[in-house]
């Protein structure tokens, strides 16, 4: 007989989100590989902008990388002393800053119009806290980085009000045996394909603006990259929407191009569940618990067949990997 499990109200995003979100306010699109200023525009800037921090006036992807957030309320919300975070616990307190009802604001560590389209954000923050980029080596052989992004807590340091993770899919740091745990507390074992590996530098990821809340903002096949050139003011087009409604379609992105090919039945399942793919092969099957935990892995299936018997009643997440993108599906065991 199974035992029983409290179902605890965790979210597997795009993110494996650690704590119950408050949702208030969302992240709704995010700029980490960006176009590094010229030594020109960012000299010019450090004059022109007090308020940058100029302990590194060496050009780099910090000084032009950015954030947006979404207030999901009817009313402004204030996020005076609202603390932002990076998944490696850098984080910087808000100063005073209140977001309209419904509206997007765009969030920058650094003032350097001549490298940001001539954008001007919302609110600005230390660059270097928090910082996205952690991303640049996912890709490289024997890489061990761990998934990098963006935490929102409120004053009190321990209310999360909204948390996204990515690390573009590619596993090395779970291939070579890394659990990642970081300065914050927080622990990762599974990776979570976000975004879809293989796409370019200069392209913000963005969530569809049709799932604006802090549950759809978790599922990473709302989430897909922009199209929307803001700076072209060279060869090397910056893309995204910093500020305004998202124009990203997520039916072009990776995730959900796979998602439409799979199913997984039954569900809720008790022994057996059956994975089908109308048109690519599965290379692997990982079985995550609701604390991000791996439980059972399968390399291949018999007859489209994974045996769930030896797992406990509960909520699970299904991993599938295929040519080289993955998925993530939920599933009810009882």
């Amino acid at each position: 007989m199974k035992t029983k499990l409290l179902l605890l109200a965790l979210v597997f995003s795009m993110a494996l989100s650690f704590a119950q979100q408050s949702g208030e306010v969302i992240v709704t699109e995010i700029y980490n590989r960006p176009l590094k200023p010229t030594q020109e525009a960012l000299d010019a800037a450090l004059i022109a902008y007090p308020e940058n921090s100029n302990d590194n006036t060496t050009p780099n992807e910090g000084h032009t990388e950015w954030f947006e957030i979404y207030n999901t309320t009817a009313s402004a919300v204030d996020m005076t002393g609202w603390i932002l975070e990076d998944i490696n616990g850098n984080q910087t307190i808000m100063g005073a800053f209140s977001i309209p009802a419904h509206s997007y604001a765009s969030l920058s560590g650094f003032k350097v119009p001549d490298a940001q389209g001539g954008h001007v954000f919302d609110y600005q923050y230390d660059y270097k806290k928090p910082s996205f980029n952690n991303e640049s080596s996912y890709s490289d052989a024997g890489d061990d980085n761990c998934p990098d992004g963006l935490i929102i807590y409120k004053a009190d340091g321990t209310t999360v009000v909204d948390e996204v993770h990515y690390d573009y899919g590619y596993d090395n740091w779970i291939t070579n045996g890394e659990a990642c745990s970081y300065a914050n507390g927080n622990s990762i074992t599974a990776s979570t394909g976000f975004p879809a590996q293989d796409q370019g530098s200069r392209k913000s990821f963005q969530l569809d603006a049709n799932f604006l809340t802090a549950t759809d903002n978790d599922n990473p096949l709302y989430w897909a990259f922009s199209t929307n050139v803001y700076d072209d003011v060279s060869a090397s087009d910056q893309i995204g929407t910093p500020g305004s409604a998202n124009d990203a379609n997520p039916a072009l992105s990776v995730n959900s191009f796979a998602a439409s090919k799979f199913k997984v039945y039954p569900n809720p399942a008790n022994d057996f569940i059956t994975v089908e793919s109308n048109s690519v092969e599965i290379t692997s099957i990982t079985v995550y618990d609701i604390l991000g935990k791996n439980v059972l892995s399968q390399n291949e299936l018999t007859n489209n067949r994974l045996d769930i018997s030896i797992l406990n009643n509960g909520v699970y997440f299904l991993k599938i990997n295929a040519n080289g993108n993955s998925i993530t599906k939920k599933i009810i065991i009882e």
